[in-house]
């Protein structure tokens, strides 16, 4: 049986039909792999290597957190690349928090994780409440060099 499983737009990459799902363990060693995997998915989105820099970053902080303080053994992320776009869902089944609530003042303890992935892609969403795990979808649109530079 014969399956396309990536399309090509003239000069705007490709896109894959079917997101790529990565089950990671919630152990900072494995956040390499999180951003080797994106920087792929980057790729053939067409990004060039400042948008893909930017989606490593945006990544490697949204695993962070996860790590720091989902108190989870794994998480899963999604990535979607359609010519010139790459979404990444991170989800994790931790404890959770309320996302309308302001962010914590910077400290020893962090603060900036969510700052950093809001000025490295061009929309977040965030869907978290206590106790109901967490689910952070980043989209990055390519060439927008305005947002990170």
């Amino acid at each position: 049986m014969k399956r396309e499983a990536a399309e090509t737009r003239e000069g705007k990459g490709i896109g894959f039909s079917e997101p790529i799902s990565l089950r990671i363990p919630s152990r900072s060693e494995y956040a390499l792999i999180a951003r080797l995997v994106v920087s792929q998915v980057g790729q053939a989105a067409g990004f060039g290597p400042e948008d893909v820099y930017d989606l490593k970053l945006a990544v490697t902080e949204a695993v962070t957190n996860v790590i720091r303080h989902a108190a989870v053994d794994d998480f899963e992320i999604e990535y979607r690349a359609r010519p010139e776009v790459v979404e990444i869902t991170v989800t994790d089944a931790g404890g959770g928090f309320e996302a309308d609530e302001p962010a914590p003042a910077p400290g020893y303890e962090g603060g900036f994780g969510l700052a950093v992935i809001r000025s490295l892609v061009d929309e977040v969403i965030l869907d978290s409440a206590s106790g109901g795990g967490t689910r952070l979808r980043m989209i990055r649109r390519a060439g927008n060099t305005a947002k990170s530079g």
